[in-house]
């Protein structure tokens, strides 16, 4: 019996290919198997294939340069693409599969910083090119790009046909050019404000677009007509300016590429032999419409890449926040795309496409679109790049990890008291009835999910609340017995019939030693958060992190006044907070005309607002509420443990949810 979404699993073809399924992995940071180093990565190989069992129709790994950052071409890799690459083809092949690898030209502009490094050094000259010369660097705009050559450009053209041509002995299905997308090398070639030559590849948009039509045309003369070339696509830039990004429904004027000039563009790349367009919307200077975090409508870029398929007859995939199932099978049912692209979601769950297929959609474990796991680059002052580990995933540890985290069942049986029924006292329990333990858990309150349920609170947050729910499903599937209102103190340690104990009892908020801070019109962040207590018309809040500004923008969206005050000298001073997250709360700030106090002190809470200490001075700020969101300490109520007691997340040390998680996986493997 076909089910309600079975439009999603029908054939789709790109040029002469069939992909089972309308299901398109698609490329992340992190996620390719071939390493900026040229060498394979095993861990990958796990990945792809997990996936592949669960029926994802197209993979498409993350970028690779066809010429390597340090020099060097991808296609003197013959023994590699030959090899493990060949291996991971004929693995994922058996499960009916497809696989593109994502070529790339070159970063350009968006070149990311190499920690400890001078950029500006001789050595990085080839590293740091563009366009035309004098194009600013997205992460340090005091760098300044040199532009290509006509002879590198040639030279960049050639090696893409001869990489494509070593994919298809390989058995690699397609490439895709990454591309006409998301501010990169090709990109920036495209779009006038950001390509000044005077040469063939300048001027008028056919000029522009040379670059990646000639790149196209490369692979279609070295791997033949029929051998599949996606391009990967931003139908519209949403720049205001070099690192300015426009908001969604805000009017501003088009510094990239715009909507009117995308349909031409569209086709100048299938004239030159596209065989499809995996698209979106952004740059790296409005890196959320690319990267779409939590605050981002679903389905972000739908209307644009909708709008562009009118143009061309090539197969159109649309990517961004698609994981919506009644908005991607009516997407594709109604032709407004041919394929959804689905990338996060299947980090956090590989089987998305099999348990929507079998309709076990509240089985289905949401990415919340936090990017700590799979895109932790954080931007700041002081910090312009900061790398974490890309292509992992937050919410769930066995990506990358599949062989590390593979569930097996705990050679003794014993009997776990797990207290505390935050994320991280769930996941320990879940793990352990996985693995055959007989587990209890007990929380103190009414309900589960600990703090989490206040920072899943605001409108913007359904994803955050979707996953506590999931929680509370996947406890009551195992039977795990959760027992509400109960407080556990020490003297009831040993009361508990448990071989162990696991204490995930969190944490709680911090408070300063200031006048006032304790007033009858301050609200801690989460009484805020949970609707405890009801915040006036202007509001100071205490503290710029992340749960600071989001309270800020909660509040702008119900038409207050917000003002943060924040004690470092740049909000959001979080490292692992991925830019693309923090930039849409950077440039909600400016929208929403919220103002902001950074390198001020909190000096006194008033009746009627704060005084706060400047670089300048004291300053009084009028306030009807001051609410209070400066962080957390760890909450462990039992002063001694044997051996059997275990302190998870928060109760340890106060982390994030990602740390939580990770904790809770190697504690519940451990036992």
């Amino acid at each position: 019996m076909k089910g309600k979404y079975e439009a999603l699993f029908t054939p789709m073809k790109i040029g002469s290919l069939t992909v089972k399924n309308r299901l398109v992995l698609c490329a992340m940071g992190g996620t390719n198997p071939i390493g900026f180093d040229g060498n394979f990565d095993e861990s990958k190989h796990d990945y792809y294939l997990a996936r592949a069992k669960a029926n994802v129709g197209l993979m498409i790994p993350g970028v690779i340069g066809v010429q390597g950052m340090t020099g060097g071409w991808l296609y003197e890799s013959e023994e590699m693409f030959m090899g493990p690459m060949k291996r991971l083809m004929d693995d994922i092949h058996a499960y009916g599969a497809k696989f593109f690898l994502q070529l790339g030209a070159g970063f350009g502009r968006v070149q990311f910083m190499i920690p400890g490094a001078d950029m500006k050094a001789d050595i990085f000259k080839d590293l740091m090119v563009a366009p035309s010369d004098g194009l600013p660097n997205v992460w340090d705009p005091s760098i300044r790009h040199r532009g290509l050559t006509r002879e590198e450009i040639l030279d960049i053209i050639n090696a893409f046909g001869k990489t494509a041509a070593l994919c298809r002995r390989a058995g690699i299905d397609g490439v895709e050019i990454h591309a006409v997308h998301e501010g990169y090398l090709l990109d920036q070639f495209a779009i006038s404000n950001t390509n000044h030559r005077t040469d063939e590849y300048g001027g008028s948009l056919e000029n522009r677009l040379r670059f990646a039509a000639d790149i196209i045309k490369s692979i279609k003369t070295a791997c033949g007509t029929d051998y599949p070339v996606s391009v990967r696509y931003s139908v519209a830039s949403k720049m205001r300016g070099f690192n300015q990004g426009a908001l969604p429904g805000e009017a501003y004027a088009e510094f990239g590429r715009s909507m009117e000039e995308s349909p031409a563009a569209a086709r100048i790349l299938e004239a030159a032999g596209a065989d499809m367009l995996n698209a979106d919307n952004g740059s790296y200077d409005s890196w959320y419409w690319a990267h779409p975090p939590v605050y981002m409508p679903m389905a972000c870029n739908l209307p644009e890449v909708a709008y562009l398929k009118n143009f061309v007859k090539i197969p159109v995939v649309c990517a961004g926040k698609m994981n919506d199932p009644d908005i991607a099978v009516h997407a594709v049912e109604s032709g407004m795309v041919d394929g959804v692209g689905i990338a996060r979601a299947l980090l956090s769950d590989p089987e998305w496409c099999d348990k929507l297929r079998a309709g076990h959609l509240d089985d289905i474990r949401p990415c919340i679109g936090c990017h700590n796991g799979c895109f932790p680059i954080s931007r700041f002052k002081g910090n312009p790049c900061g790398f974490g580990h890309m292509g992992a995933c937050a919410i769930n540890p066995v990506t990358m990890h599949e062989k590390e985290f593979e569930l097996r069942p705990a050679p003794v049986k014993k009997k776990i008291a797990v207290i505390g029924g935050g994320i991280g006292g769930m996941e320990a329990a879940r793990l352990c009835a996985l693995r055959g333990h007989s587990v209890t858990l007990y929380e103190k309150s009414g309900r589960l999910g600990g703090v989490f349920v206040a920072a899943a609170a605001p409108d913007f947050k359904e994803h955050d609340k979707a996953l506590i729910k999931w929680y509370i499903k996947q406890l009551k599937d195992l039977n795990v017995p959760v027992k509400l209102n109960t407080e556990i103190t020490g003297d009831m340690l040993n009361t508990l019939d448990a071989d162990e104990i696991v204490v995930a009892t969190g944490s709680v908020p911090k408070k300063l030693p200031v006048p006032g801070f304790d007033g009858k019109n301050t609200i801690e962040a989460i009484d805020y958060l949970l609707d405890n207590k009801k915040a006036g018309n202007n509001v100071v809040i205490i503290g710029g992190g992340l749960t600071g500004c989001e309270i800020a923008y909660d509040l702008a969206l119900k038409g207050k006044k917000a003002t943060i005050v924040e004690m470092q000298d740049d909000i959001l001073k979080i490292n692992g907070l991925s830019a693309a997250n923090s930039e849409f709360l950077r440039e909600a700030i400016r929208y929403h005309d919220i103002k902001v106090h950074i390198s001020s002190a909190l000096k006194e809470i008033k009746t009627d607002g704060v005084v706060i200490e400047t670089e300048t001075g004291a300053q009084f700020i009028p306030a009807d509420s001051v609410i209070l969101s400066v962080g957390y300490n760890s909450h462990n109520p039992f002063q001694t443990a044997s051996g059997n007691v275990h302190v998870l997340g928060d109760a340890n040390k106060v982390g994030n949810l990602m740390s939580v998680i990770d904790a809770a996986y190697r504690l519940a493997y451990s036992l």
